[in-house]
């Protein structure tokens, strides 16, 4: 004899295993952020746990500066002060009129700023002495 069954299945059948998303990712925000990602995903036409799916993947990541990018940081700033320095320095020369003191002076603070320069890109570069 052959057995009917008498009560189906309900709801959505079960996808295969290759289908299904079977790792849960918490995600943590605070009250701001997380009505910034809610209006977003309402924006994008998307439920929240696709929106933040879709983020996850499609999105792009700045990486944090390395030591050495702050450095160079750092070190672009000193020269942007010294070429201010400069800079000044050969607008007082203007306004007073030039004596030989001063330009040698000016050549000095310039000298100095490329051979700064050129320090920072041996540091930056990693390459010898030999430039």
């Amino acid at each position: 004899m052959r057995r009917y069954n008498s009560r189906p299945s309900k709801g959505r059948p079960k996808l295969p295993a290759e289908e299904r998303k079977s790792i849960v990712v918490p995600v943590k925000y605070d009250l701001d952020k997380y009505e910034i990602m809610m209006n977003k995903a309402i924006v994008a036409g998307l439920n929240r746990s696709e929106y933040i799916r879709q983020a996850s993947i499609h999105c792009t990541v700045t990486e944090r500066l390395k030591p050495k990018d702050v450095k160079a940081i750092r070190d672009l700033q000193g020269i942007a002060e010294n070429l201010n320095r400069i800079a000044k320095f050969c607008s007082s020369i203007l306004n007073r009129g030039s004596t030989n003191e001063n330009l040698v002076q000016l050549f000095r603070d310039i000298y100095e700023c490329r051979d700064f320069i050129l320090s920072l890109i041996k540091t930056y570069r990693n390459t010898p002495d030999s430039i």
